[in-house]
């Protein structure tokens, strides 16, 4: 019974789906549109470490808590060992190293190939929100301020999208559920602007697929570790507000 309940979720609709991240997607706007702004005009907190501050208190680790607590209630016998399961923590093999680093190559070859044509249809395109435009330059306080937001942004986001939501999703919409994941984990970056969500595209309908077709979150969490790293590169060395 044990065994059913956690490779058979129970399913989830498209209405459901959208509000659990529209919710989200609130706190981060409020995020955005609020917390930065006065935590910047109150304290003379640079935005960009008003976000990796509130960013991870206000929404990243809330996003964390909410995925595991909802997984582990739907445990007939709660145990860290039946919740790594039924979140799809499972150990990488051969064949998800390799579909890890396809994932890798494949989205950045087509989030270069995106932002390519966005800069030549528009040479002033900025894929950033307005409090990331300003590169802060390489600083040991602004490395210590992201390694939080790092680590709550991936294990949070993968272990609720991918490890708690997807497998109901795949209960409720079969073979496709990688399509409304996808499609509603790019619109919960709204309040970042089009063409966060533009360039975004890539994986955030990319990592899904991947993820229900090796059905292991751990492939998840690579990938969007290696994206996430390599945006926290570009955002110091102010790479991603170049013209």
């Amino acid at each position: 019974m044990q065994a059913q309940t956690e490779t058979n979720p129970p399913p989830i609709g498209l209405a459901a789906s959208a509000a659990m991240f529209g919710a989200f997607s609130i706190l981060l706007w409020l995020t955005v549109m609020a917390v930065i702004p006065w935590l910047r005009d109150a304290f003379h907190i640079s935005p960009i470490i008003g976000w990796y501050i509130s960013g991870t208190a206000f929404v990243l680790i809330p996003i964390l808590i909410y995925g595991c607590l909802m997984a582990w209630r739907e445990l007939p016998n709660r145990a860290l060992g039946s919740l790594k399961k039924r979140l799809r923590l499972n150990a990488m093999n051969r064949g998800d190293v390799i579909w890890a680093a396809g994932g890798i190559f494949i989205i950045s070859a087509a989030t270069a190939a995106i932002l390519a044509l966005a800069r030549y249809l528009d040479p002033n395109f900025r894929p950033s929100p307005w409090f990331l435009l300003e590169p802060p330059g390489w600083h040991a306080s602004v490395f210590a301020a992201w390694i939080p937001l790092f680590v709550s942004n991936i294990l949070g986001e993968e272990l609720c999208w991918r490890g708690y939501l997807l497998p109901r999703q795949e209960a409720g919409f079969g073979r496709i559920a990688w399509l409304p994941n996808g499609i509603l984990w790019c619109l919960f970056h709204w309040s970042f602007g089009w063409p966060i969500m533009v360039t975004l595209l890539p994986i955030t309908l990319l990592l899904p697929w991947i993820a229900q077709q090796r059905r292991n979150t751990w492939v998840g969490i690579v990938i969007h570790g290696v994206f996430n790293a390599a945006g926290f590169i570009a955002v110091v060395s102010g790479a991603d507000s170049s013209q």
